[in-house]
């Protein structure tokens, strides 16, 4: 049975012994590569073209261009990478623009490093992941987000198309389609990726 490939990590923080010590640390853990280790804003994008990792654990206070902001760039440079935004910010709009513009996981500042693998591992699986000290600053009862990735997929998935197609449609392999139409199936309660489409259309989430 062969080993499956170590998730390659791009790691992006300001502060150069924060970035440093991470880096070790994640480079360290078992089926792990970190890959680059970015301390600017501008460096971003160029180290994802690079590189192309499998997750890029974004650091939300950066100076010039925040995490934030950073997201859609990233998703376009490359569609298949998935993005973890660290945040020391206990601002729901923070955790709600990150989730909306494609994070996969907003990680607060001063989880252990446990969490933050399990969070990476969960993550590189295409899996969306709230933290226990991020979920109170975000949740309310009935809350649902759908990322923006989602929403695109689902929009895709709204003109009756298949896996392959919305893979060709979006630029997506396609096991992405199915990993992210698989989440918004769980979000919003749905048989299946039409009836996902259908109830996200209804509550004008799309």
């Amino acid at each position: 049975m062969s080993t499956p490939p170590d998730v390659r990590i791009v790691v992006v923080d300001d502060h150069r012994m924060v970035l440093g010590s991470l880096a070790a640390a994640l480079q360290a853990t078992e089926g792990f590569e970190v890959v680059a280790a970015v301390s600017r804003s501008e460096d971003v994008v160029p180290a994802v073209l690079k590189h192309r990792p499998t997750v890029v654990l974004l650091d939300n206070g950066l100076p010039r261009r925040d995490g934030t902001a950073l997201l859609g760039d990233i998703r376009a440079a490359h569609p298949d990478c998935r993005i973890a935004l660290m945040t020391a910010m206990r601002q729901r709009s923070v955790v709600r623009d990150a989730i909306a513009r494609g994070a996969l996981a907003v990680i607060s500042k001063i989880a252990p490093l446990s969490q933050l693998v399990t969070t990476l591992r969960a993550v590189a699986a295409g899996q969306l992941t709230l933290d226990e000290e991020v979920l109170p600053w975000l949740t309310q009862a009935g809350d649902c987000l759908l990322s923006e990735r989602e929403r695109d997929v689902l929009r895709v998935v709204a003109t009756g198309a298949s896996i392959g197609e919305i893979s060709a449609e979006l630029s997506l392999a396609q096991g992405t389609v199915r990993n992210v139409a698989s989440s918004a199936i769980k979000k919003l309660g749905a048989r299946n990726r039409y009836d996902a489409a259908r109830i996200a259309a209804e509550q004008g989430r799309l």
